[in-house]
């Protein structure tokens, strides 16, 4: 709608007025009776997002990964979004979509066991000086701050392997399996070399 929806009462008849978006004139239609949709807010603070390390837009809905490849997926794998958890939507939606979720928990649980990724992200604790940077970049929720050690530490299960850690460590305490600091050196050397 190009200006909005005007709601008139026409004698005893109700009608509802707006600008048609393909014919670009207005269209006027009878209706018995003008029912509002309530609103949905989602909550201020979302324990759940928090707890999980789960992303949520601007409104405080949830995020899924990707919105044609992955609707119902997080990054996090084995944790899903379906319903009015991820946005408003009509009920034959939000069922279809806890379908869809309900579906990929069971595939998700049908293997018996998970595989985690080869390359993941360690910490060295002799090294780390807990400044926390690796926690704060990293996409995954991966990493957490041990306050009693003054130290960060990768929970191997969630790390994807991305390297955004291992980037921004300025202390060189985080490395990647199969990607020793040496051997990335080496690769750039090989690179660049005339």
């Amino acid at each position: 709608f190009d200006k909005g929806i005007a709601v008139r009462r026409a004698g005893d008849e109700l009608q509802i007025a707006f600008t048609g978006y393909i014919l670009k004139r207005e269209i006027t239609i009878q209706a018995d009776m003008v029912i509002l949709a309530s609103a949905i807010v989602a909550p201020k603070e979302n324990k759940i997002a928090q707890m999980f390390k789960l992303p949520v837009n601007d409104d405080g809905f949830f995020v899924e990964a990707h919105v044609k490849l992955r609707p119902i997926d997080f990054a996090t794998d084995g944790v899903f979004v379906c319903g009015l958890a991820h946005s408003p939507k009509p009920v034959d939606e939000a069922i279809a979509q806890g379908l869809g979720a309900a579906s990929r928990a069971v595939t998700f649980l049908s293997k018996g066991k998970i595989l985690g990724d080869a390359i993941v992200s360690k910490i060295n604790p002799e090294t780390c000086v807990g400044c926390q940077g690796c926690l704060e970049v990293c996409p995954f929720g991966a990493i957490t701050y041990i306050e009693d050690r003054h130290i960060c530490q990768v929970n191997e299960a969630l790390c994807k392997g991305c390297g955004a850690c291992a980037a921004t460590c300025p202390s060189s305490s985080v490395e990647l399996f199969g990607f020793r600091p040496k051997q990335l050196l080496a690769q750039v050397d090989k690179a660049f070399a005339i």
